[in-house]
């Protein structure tokens, strides 16, 4: 009796590790199943209006901006600016020793006073010979003298009037003053010496543009009045917004190249004048196309495929691309609108076998 009870124990014992290998067993499947699942994430096709972008280059300036010169050389007598001041229309810049040329300009306006004195001479005399050539009292030979004479005596006052300008153009650029509101961002003048040249630079920087240049492959697809975005290196993660201003109908000279200037829209804190900027333009626009992002697009033996979901079962499906700005690619043919695309992971799926979609 005690050896049956010995055997229903061991047989008891068997069974009971049996049914626990078992259990063990199909835990250990099913967590191996679930381990082995490849992870992926997921998307929609779905309809947007895709563009593309390509970069110029160029340096930001004030829109208005003017270079003075000196129009003649004389010593400076005064200068009343510094570099950085703001100033505004009519200030006085600079000043030149005139002294040298005042006499020439007294010469020039007594010369100019003597010519119209001759020339309404010459007119009282024409109009009172044309009277009596008209009643046949003079010859005709007399009446010309006298209109060649009023004729010679308009082209002294005009001589003369050139010559008064130059004289006075000369003695007032002795004194150098601002055209435009703005700041002094370049002086080339010393009280003692001679100006340099530009003797001045005024900026007014309350408005900025950038000039750039585009190829021909882009031009057809600028436009003014396109908006822009603007990116400045040594402005990392800020994006300012732009808009085109002109755009050359032809290259420039010696360039194959065509101008193009771009205005920066106002109330931008941050840029400054002379900062080298990258200009975005668009390039190429699509609207309501079928589009998905760009990572979910792949080549599988030579051919380009998405990774679409019955569910949790993936299927490689051929697709015709398109468009792609580098975050969405337009898709021509091979996908519908709805349907879920495999975004990430799909490099390591295989056709036919579940995966697990996480978020």
């Amino acid at each position: 009796m005690k050896k049956s009870k010995k055997v229903l124990i061991i047989i008891v014992a068997v069974l009971v590790l049996f049914s626990a290998y078992r259990i063990i067993s199909a835990n250990v499947n099913s967590a191996e199943e679930e381990k082995y699942l490849v992870n992926v994430k997921t998307d929609s096709v779905s309809r947007m209006d895709l563009e593309t972008t390509s970069p110029l280059t160029g340096t930001i300036q004030a829109e208005n901006q003017v270079v003075l010169a000196a129009g003649l050389q004389a010593e400076v007598t005064g200068v009343y600016v510094e570099v950085g001041d703001y100033v505004t229309a009519g200030t006085t810049l600079v000043k030149l020793d005139t002294s040298s040329v005042s006499g020439s300009y007294g010469q020039a306006s007594a010369a100019y006073n003597m010519a119209v004195e001759g020339l309404n001479t010459a007119k009282t005399n024409y109009d009172r010979m044309k009277s009596l050539y008209a009643e046949g009292a003079i010859s005709q030979q007399a009446f010309e003298q006298a209109e060649n004479a009023y004729n010679t005596a308009q082209e002294q006052v005009r001589q003369a009037s050139a010559v008064l300008g130059s004289a006075g153009s000369v003695v007032g650029n002795g004194t150098i003053t601002s055209p435009i509101d703005g700041y002094v961002t370049d002086l080339n003048a010393v009280v003692g010496q001679f100006p340099g040249s530009p003797v001045a630079t005024v900026s007014d920087t309350s408005t900025l543009e950038i000039s750039t240049n585009v190829s021909e492959y882009l031009i057809s697809n600028i436009h003014a009045g396109d908006p822009v975005t603007i990116t400045v290196k040594t402005l990392p993660n800020q994006t300012f917004t732009g808009t085109v201003k002109t755009v050359s109908p032809a290259p420039g000279v010696g360039s194959f190249t065509y101008p193009v200037t771009i205005s920066v829209n106002e109330g931008q804190e941050g840029l400054m004048a002379g900062m080298f900027a990258e200009v975005h333009v668009t390039s190429n626009r699509k609207n309501n196309v079928l589009a998905v992002p760009s990572d979910a697009v792949l080549i599988k033996n030579g051919e380009t495929q998405v990774v679409v979901l019955n569910g949790t079962v993936p299927e490689f499906v051929p697709v015709e691309t398109g468009l792609d700005n580098g975050e969405y690619v337009e898709i021509l043919s091979g996908l519908t609108e709805g349907q879920t695309i495999v975004t990430t992971g799909q490099h390591y799926v295989v056709a036919g076998e579940e995966v697990n979609v996480v978020e």
